[in-house]
């Protein structure tokens, strides 16, 4: 079975798992999917908090509230999309401001008043993460949230990607990717913070999605930024801007924002190279695949 199946149907069952809840009781529930607990986050540096509100009848949120204080303060997030058989999806960009431990947590608002609170994330700011149990023996796919995806009409030879960090040691065997127009042949690369290439395979196949391993994984250790990109010499490729407005945690893997722009990078350029540009914290929808 090609790994899309497989990633769909372990997202079906873990909505399932946090769905089950939403239905045995009327208050509707909100969970945080990013960023993972107990992640080492940057002071001053915008963090990206992701998740999902459930109820029987999604129409009836009204909005999902995320608290950074235990409580004393909420703030309103963003809804990205309402799915009608129970979900609603929503991001917030918090930018913590002091070292040490803070906690978020959510909750679904509706006409009747707020819910109870979802289950807590802690995020050691200024500090080190503390990697939690997670099943990588055989691949964890970078899944990111939802956002709309366009077809970029540009037709310039450009490379995509998007830098990344992990939180234990292990192997980046390749990456999935959501394509464009182009469905001609591309290539899939992986580069060290400072260009080295590290690994490329080329790929020529005509679907959508295309997942492409390395023909050789590559080890990768925590404290060090990775790029991993594809090159397209006719540009058409898909993207969503304003996507990585802050850094985005979801183990085993972080797309770092740095302060100034978010992880998405191109180049332009015949050839492609080592891409270092960004534009409007985009993402271009390339989502490595690691072992460990």
């Amino acid at each position: 079975m090609s790994r899309l199946p497989k990633l769909l149907a372990a997202i079906a069952a873990g909505t399932l798992l946090l769905t089950g809840p939403a239905h045995a009781q009327d208050a509707p529930s909100a969970t945080v999917f990013t960023p993972t607990t107990q992640s080492g986050v940057e002071v001053g540096v915008p963090l990206l908090v992701t998740g999902s509100s459930f109820s029987a009848n999604p129409q009836e949120i009204i909005a999902t509230e995320l608290t950074f204080d235990g409580g004393e303060t909420w703030v309103t997030t963003e809804l990205i999309r309402v799915l009608s058989w129970s979900r609603t999806d929503w991001r917030h960009t918090h930018t913590p401001e002091v070292a040490g431990e803070v906690t978020i947590a959510a909750r679904a608002v509706t006409a009747a008043g707020p819910g109870p609170t979802g289950p807590a994330v802690t995020v050691h700011v200024g500090g080190a993460t503390v990697p939690q149990p997670l099943n990588c023996s055989i691949r964890c796919e970078f899944i990111s949230h939802h956002a709309p995806e366009v077809d970029d009409a540009d037709t310039l030879p450009v490379e995509v990607g998007v830098r990344v960090r992990v939180d234990r040691p292990g192997q980046v065997l390749g990456a999935s990717l959501l394509r464009g127009a182009h469905r001609g042949p591309i290539a899939l690369r992986m580069w060290s913070e400072d260009g080295e290439l590290l690994a490329e395979r080329t790929w020529d196949h005509p679907g959508r999605m295309a997942e492409i391993d390395f023909p050789t994984p590559v080890p990768v250790e925590p404290g060090h930024d990775y790029v991993v990109s594809y090159y397209t010499p006719l540009g058409g490729y898909s993207t969503s801007e304003n996507y990585f407005t802050g850094t985005a945690v979801r183990a085993p893997f972080t797309a770092p924002h740095n302060g100034t722009h978010g992880a998405g990078v191109y180049r332009y350029g015949v050839g492609g190279g080592f891409p270092t540009d960004s534009w409007h914290d985009s993402t271009y929808w390339v989502q490595p695949e690691f072992r460990g």
